[in-house]
């Protein structure tokens, strides 16, 4: 008998509409699995049971009206990443450095969701105000983990919402993408992870003039993560760079894109040399896209990391760290964990110069991206140089600094946030050690997010990654 994780989260919304499961049972069936066996991943922070079951009791009441067209997700658990406002449910930013805040309205993206139906099953794990590519905090006082091998990290900063979903604890997750942070922990936890195009999703309350921050979905199947981020969109524009999507990203998923496609492809970062098994999934992507009809082109990388930009990147990170921690007690400074104090630090020395010097190049080498994919409708890179990395690993010794050595590591990602261009991670296939390698699709316009999710189905039913399970998916 299939057990309710075991559907998609597609196929729970069916089930839930059409009255073969309630919303109760799902949510007690997902609160059971999160008590048992969330606590070795390090997935969550705080769990809801109270609020959730009075939730999934208010949508089984609804439910029973009949259909519910303004909440496609009615009935559906969900939990919501520890860095956004979320009415009655506390959030820490990761850190014992300030208290947990419980808001009494809720960020944009987060109301959104919830106005869709969800039921709220708490909050997942994320590094100290999402800064590393890893997830650890003292909140927590483990690391999230990929399930596929549980002394890996499952990345950064939405690690706990990927290990939560992969391993069948909730049926989609919320993150937030500011240079991979959802991509990165969908490659290593073997899932699909979208970062829209900026201004796809609003990023009130708190939008910034770079915007380089969005949130995102990740999910099991690319119908799924298209699901949730229909939920996020912006449906009326009232903020900065908010735009509307116009159509459903969910439809996308189900028709093939137009014509054949030309698609760049290219490995290199400008940095370390990727893993042979990261180069083996580029290169098992792009021949399958070939086999689908589109035109491959291979060339050089046009916007390549330099120490310049790697700089401009930190100094970027720092300025606004320090910013959001100006004023903070020394009290309170001497409980933030070593890469939270290594940018603050930078920060603090960081002139208004040199804060606007970093953002020309970054938008230097963002425009490069754009200019490079002119000629070409899709990208087909790495998301990341190798696969998960040991526990610790960015800070395993060595001369180099730890967010160096994570840039080395994710250096294909942070400049979709910069361009504003959208990208997804999409699963290629296991490592011979049983590590998810994924492969990262960026379009080439602004605005190229129903492209992408069309040609990311597309993709999906050839892989046939769908089945791929890590060993607590069946307990």
């Amino acid at each position: 008998m299939t057990a309710p994780h075991e559907l998609t989260a597609v196929e729970q919304c069916a089930a839930l509409a059409g009255r073969t499961i309630s919303a109760v049972e799902l949510t007690a069936h997902y609160l059971e699995r999160i008590d048992r066996l969330g606590g070795p991943l390090g997935a969550f922070v705080v769990t809801s049971p109270e609020l959730a079951l009075k939730e999934a009791a208010a949508a089984d009441r609804l439910l029973a009206e009949g259909p519910q067209p303004d909440r496609p997700l009615l009935g559906l658990p969900i939990a919501f990443k520890d860095l956004q406002p979320i009415a009655g449910v506390p959030v820490t930013n990761g850190s014992t450095a300030i208290p947990a805040y419980t808001a009494e309205v809720d960020a944009a993206a987060v109301g959104s969701i919830r106005a869709a139906g969800t039921v709220t099953l708490g909050t997942t794990h994320a590094p100290e105000f999402g800064i590393p590519c890893y997830t650890a905090s003292a909140v927590v006082g483990r690391a999230a983990v990929t399930p596929y091998a549980p002394g890996r990290s499952a990345s950064g900063s939405s690690g706990g919402a990927a290990s939560a979903v992969a391993a069948g604890l909730v049926p989609v997750g919320h993150g937030s993408d500011g240079a991979g942070s959802v991509r990165t922990p969908a490659a290593v936890c073997g899932l699909v992870g979208i970062k829209p195009s900026r201004g796809v999703v609003s990023s009130a309350p708190n939008p910034s003039f770079f915007a380089f921050t969005t949130d995102g979905p990740l999910a099991r199947t690319v119908a799924d993560a298209a699901l949730l981020l229909d939920a996020m969109t912006v449906r009326r524009p009232a903020g900065l760079y908010e735009v509307r999507t116009g159509q459903s990203l969910l439809a996308a998923t189900g028709r093939p894109p137009r014509g054949p496609l030309r698609i760049a492809v290219w490995t290199d970062s400008g940095l370390d040399e990727p893993h042979p098994e990261t180069v083996r999934a580029v290169a098992r992507v792009a021949a399958l896209l070939e086999e689908l009809g589109h035109e491959i082109v291979e060339l050089t990388n046009p916007a390549p990391w330099d120490a310049a930009g790697a700089d401009s990147l930190f100094d970027y990170i720092a300025g606004v760290v320090s910013s959001m921690l100006a004023g903070m007690p020394s009290s309170a400074a001497a409980a933030l964990q070593a890469d939270t104090r290594w940018m603050r630090e930078r920060g603090d020395r960081l002139t208004a110069a040199g804060f606007v010097r970093s953002t020309a190049t970054l938008a230097s080498l963002s425009t490069r991206l754009i200019a490079g994919l002119t000629p070409y409708d899709l990208a087909l890179t790495p998301v990341s140089s190798g696969p998960a990395v040991p526990l610790g690993h960015f800070h395993a010794g060595g001369s180099e600094a730890p967010a160096m050595r994570m840039l080395r590591w994710s250096a294909y990602t942070p400049l979709q946030n910069t361009s504003g261009l959208p990208a997804v991670s999409l699963p290629s296939h296991l490592t011979p050690d049983g590590l998810p390698i994924g492969v990262q699709l960026t379009g080439a316009d602004h605005g190229s997010d129903q492209l992408l999710l069309s040609v990311a189905a597309q993709l999906e039913d050839t892989i046939g990654w769908q089945t791929r399970h890590p060993p607590q998916w069946w307990d």
